[in-house]
């Protein structure tokens, strides 16, 4: 039987998230959801109301399309690569990990690398797939309320 988050109080959510921490502390296997609550990317879907964007009749298609194109980008690729290692040392010494990436946000806010990059350069890396064309093609081809 589902949870419906809102009809809890704020300590019952607290005391179910510390509960979920503790278990992933000790590495016990996540709960199972219903594949209807979980996205392509395994990420959970928000439950509840609709947002302003699900109101839109061609949001399905633009979110299609968007999860198409990060699945070939080249960046997730890298990042698919690197999740067993990063996985394993949240894991192993999850501290460490919270100052490395805290320091490299800082580093990131400090050098401002974006200032580098002209804006030519931003869209080329973010179009950065290998098949342009044929996300352009499916594009074309689907109509905004069929899948």
């Amino acid at each position: 039987m589902p949870i419906v988050r809102d009809s809890l109080t704020p300590q019952q959510r607290l005391a179910i998230s510390r509960r979920a921490l503790v278990q992933h502390l000790r590495g016990d296997p996540p709960p199972e959801l219903p594949h209807s609550e979980t996205s392509m990317s395994g990420v959970p879907r928000k439950s509840g109301k609709p947002g302003l964007l699900d109101r839109i009749t061609w949001m399905p298609m633009v979110r299609s399309v968007a999860q198409r194109w990060w699945r070939r980008h080249p960046a997730n690729a890298v990042g698919q690569l690197a999740r067993p290692v990063l996985d394993r040392y949240a894991r192993d010494q999850p501290g460490k990990l919270v100052a490395v990436a805290a320091a490299s946000g800082a580093l990131i806010v400090l050098v401002r690398p974006w200032r580098l990059l002209s804006a030519g350069a931003i869209v080329a890396a973010l179009m950065k797939s290998s098949d342009i064309a044929d996300m352009v093609t499916t594009l074309m081809r689907t109509t905004p309320g069929k899948r």
